[in-house]
């Protein structure tokens, strides 16, 4: 299991999407994930290794049809009562072969299991998985959002029969597509996200390669000998990633104890400041969006080995709290619209103006301290 010293030196090596299901876990809130649509299904099996092997943690993915109706959403996340566990307490047999995770991802419709009776005298005891991947999640029906939401805020989400509770650690990754990233979700539940993260295809999915590697040297090992014995197991690799319960505790106290100075602060003020009057910007500039961004700017400090909030960490924290907040505005809607801009002008202010542009322009406008 990896001790603190150990984590400083590994974070560097920790991939993107290895990095924000970590920083979620650390904050106990919620990552959207951006991606082509081609690749989707790639991202998803992915954070499924990712949260399986690294963190030890019961998963589900779930697909657009799951996102329809409330029952067929509620039935597809609930699994049997599992806890938070040290992963050193499993066996390998419990992490599971590579070859059963590629046969689950690939071929089993990831669904919660039906009851096997439906007998009124038993009490449905299951719960809700630690981490739900819903693809296509921003098509979800509206009254799934709802429900979502009623999840993530109350730790509870109902059945027809019962109410079922959600683990002590629980994470909602939704997955939404570049070419479908206009759809927004629900308000309330968009808010409540803690931060978003687009995966390039180019950064690739190291720990499905691992899996394609691990299998095609088994496969030359059982062809040219007869034993498969390799310098290192496949299950004593994943023990050496694996980052407990216990660490991440530590790295949530370090981030909540984090320094952070009147200049510092007054830096985060003026950058939320500046936003919500920053042309272009028609509204996701919320109160709770700014406790996010302290919460983050102090969490992404133990990540560094510092015990203090600097202004890079501001901007990187606000370049993960708002671009799924950001509402660029209509032409119509454009501030300046008020003040004499005509509509044309106005549209061509902006044309190819994003929630990433909005932020970066925020970031160059403010001073900052030194």
């Amino acid at each position: 299991m990896m001790d603190r010293q150990l984590f400083l030196e590994y974070v560097n090596n920790l991939t993107d999407l290895e990095l924000a299901v970590l920083l979620s876990l650390v904050a106990q809130d919620h990552c959207l994930i951006q991606t082509p649509e081609e690749f989707q299904d790639d991202v998803a099996s992915e954070l499924a290794l990712i949260v399986r092997d690294i963190f030890s943690l019961s998963y589900i993915i779930i697909n657009k049809h799951d996102l329809q109706s409330i029952d067929t959403f509620v039935e597809a996340i609930l699994d049997d009562a599992r806890e938070y566990s040290d992963p050193l307490d499993q066996s390998d047999d419990d992490l599971g072969r590579e070859s059963d995770l590629r046969a689950r991802v690939a071929d089993v419709s990831f669904r919660g299991v039906a009851s096997a009776q439906n007998d009124q005298t038993t009490l449905d005891t299951r719960k809700v998985v630690n981490v739900v991947i819903a693809k296509d999640f921003n098509l979800a029906h509206e009254d799934v959002q709802i429900q979502a939401l009623e999840l993530i805020r109350r730790r509870r989400i109902f059945s027809r029969t019962t109410v079922h509770t959600a683990p002590k650690v629980f994470l909602l990754l939704p997955l939404v597509t570049t070419a479908t990233r206009h759809i927004r979700l629900n308000g309330h539940l968009n808010d409540r996200i803690f931060i978003s993260h687009h995966h390039d295809p180019e950064d690739g999915f190291p720990n499905l390669q691992e899996i394609d590697e691990v299998d095609y040297q088994e496969d030359k090992l059982s062809a040219y000998s007869d034993t498969k014995s390799m310098s290192l197991s496949p299950q004593k690799r994943r023990a050496s990633r694996q980052i407990g319960s216990k660490l991440i505790e530590q790295l949530r106290a370090e981030g909540q104890a984090a320094i952070i100075t009147p200049e510092i602060r007054r830096y985060l003020q003026d950058f939320v400041a500046f936003l919500r009057i920053e042309r272009g910007v028609d509204g996701g500039v919320t109160a709770y969006a700014t406790t996010l961004f302290l919460a983050l700017s102090k969490y992404l400090a133990p990540f560094h080995g510092i015990d203090y909030v600097t202004p890079s960490l501001i901007a990187l924290a606000a370049k993960k709290v708002y671009p799924h907040r950001l509402i660029i505005a209509t032409p119509s809607r454009e501030r300046s619209t008020l003040y004499g801009t005509d509509l044309a002008t106005a549209q061509y202010l902006l044309e190819d103006l994003d929630p990433e542009k909005v932020i970066q322009n925020v970031l160059d406008t403010i001073e900052c301290p030194t």
